[in-house]
């Protein structure tokens, strides 16, 4: 996903003159091209997170369209009074790009790791958050962005992210995309996890449950409509994501559940991390295999919901 950003944001500059890309002291080996090509329009603001989102929204400000990019915990965690206060509260259109989602540099240890920040995110007014799937939902996203007149932040994984959709996707910001059909449940899946739904569906398929799955790619706002038309569909209900069960997409589907009054029947059960720190260090699979957060942790959890109810 992250040499998608950078491709179709050079497609992007080369028609529209106020594109920018400004970045944090990071994506080295990733924007060296992009900075020979647009130079004025490529800012390093160094080692300075609060400074850096400030930057961007001044550039929006004055009429351009800033694409600022850092690593999720250090642009989220550090800068949250610059997002809240020169971002949201002004309404700047800035396009955040948030780079490491959940344990994408899980090797780094809990400074790196990003449990939060779709939680924090997602709190604040006029803020858009958008987790995409794959390059195909990464594209999508960002030739929306281009006219998106509000804050927007995108989270994406680090390097090397799958391709989940065959083909081309009818993708609008806040509606969920069907991934497969199913009559036992339904899966909402966010980013990154994607990709271990459609494993973990396949292997409850080989038990002959057949459940539905749906990328959830836009957090905020949530598509409300798909979700109390699956409460009305589907005995059970399950999502998952990257990032900590309190706050993001689980949170999100369970809002919508509570207020609509009528799930008391529905069966809801959300995938994420649990309220603590990484216990150890290791890579993303083996961080989230821990949590039972793969396709065959995921898979198995979900059998014995199903065969308990």
């Amino acid at each position: 996903m992250r040499s998608t950003f950078v491709n179709t944001l050079a497609e992007m500059a080369r028609k529209n003159d106020r594109v920018m890309c400004v970045i944090g002291d990071t994506g080295f080996s990733v924007f060296e091209e992009f900075e020979k090509e647009f130079k004025e329009r490529f800012i390093n603001v160094g080692i300075a997170e609060q400074n850096f989102v400030s930057v961007g929204a001044g550039l929006a400000a004055m009429g351009m369209k800033p694409y600022i990019y850092n690593v999720v915990s250090f642009m989220t965690l550090r800068s949250m009074e610059e997002i809240v206060l020169d971002v949201c509260y002004q309404e700047n259109p800035v396009v955040l790009v948030g780079v490491g989602g959940g344990h994408a540099y899980g090797p780094a240890g809990p400074t790196h790791h990003a449990y939060f920040d779709i939680g924090m995110m997602r709190m604040l007014p006029n803020m858009t958050v958008v987790c995409p799937a794959d390059p195909v939902e990464m594209r999508a996203v960002m030739m929306a962005s281009e006219t998106f007149d509000k804050p927007l932040y995108i989270r994406i994984g680090r390097s090397v992210d799958p391709v989940v959709h065959a083909g081309e996707i009818s993708f609008e910001i806040g509606k969920g995309i069907c991934m497969r059909e199913g009559n036992d449940g339904v899966l909402f899946a966010t980013g990154t996890m994607v990709k271990d739904a459609l494993q973990a569906c396949e292997l409850l398929a080989q038990d002959g449950i057949q459940l539905a799955l749906y990328s959830m790619h836009t957090i905020k706002p949530i598509d409300d409509v798909l979700v109390q038309a699956c409460m009305q569909k589907y005995p059970a209900i399950f999502t998952l994501e990257e990032h900590s069960a309190n706050g993001g997409l689980g949170s999100a589907v369970g809002d919508v559940l509570l207020d609509s009054g009528n799930a008391r029947n529905v069966i809801f059960q959300k995938f994420g991390f649990p309220d603590t720190f990484a216990p150890v260090t290791g890579s993303r699979e083996y961080l989230n295999a821990s949590y039972g957060l793969n396709a065959k942790g995921v898979a198995a959890q979900i059998r014995e919901t199903l065969k308990k109810a």
